[in-house]
């Protein structure tokens, strides 16, 4: 059954407003663990520096790994947004020169399996290194 050009240009008002929302989705989750990832490291360094001094600390390695993982969290969501803004420059470039509609296609398909795996990666960095930091914050605290 044919749709009517109503109800194609219905559902493709809909789809744009998918990718609006995607798009501030996008921008909110780099946002979010970026204040996340940022603001741990900020916490640990008041704990260490307040409640307990390095000297005194036990399993200062658990500390030291979440920092890492908190730093590697920072510098691949900045990847990951640095790449998004290349590939839709690429995606830009592609549609002006009227590349075929399959091969484009494929193409974004491609780039966002990048994209979407670092930002698998850097959500479970931030986890891996929260979770380093609280066993150490528990450690040091019932001691």
């Amino acid at each position: 059954m044919d749709k009517s050009e109503e109800e194609i240009k219905g559902w493709l008002e809909y789809r744009k407003s998918l990718l609006e929302q995607k798009s501030k989705s996008d921008d909110d989750f780099e946002k979010y663990i970026t204040f996340i990832a940022s603001g741990a490291l900020g916490l640990t360094l008041t704990f260490l520096d307040k409640i307990t001094p390095i000297d005194c600390a036990v399993y200062i390695w658990l500390v030291a790994t979440g920092w890492v993982l908190l730093a590697l969290t920072l510098l691949l969501n900045l990847y990951s947004h640095f790449l998004s803004s290349k590939y839709t420059n690429k995606s830009i470039d592609e549609i002006d020169d009227a590349i075929d509609y399959d091969s484009l296609r494929e193409n974004l398909d491609g780039r966002n399996k990048i994209i979407n795996k670092l930002n698998g990666w850097s959500i479970f960095l931030l986890f891996i290194g929260i979770m380093s930091i609280l066993i150490y914050v528990i450690l040091n605290s019932i001691r």
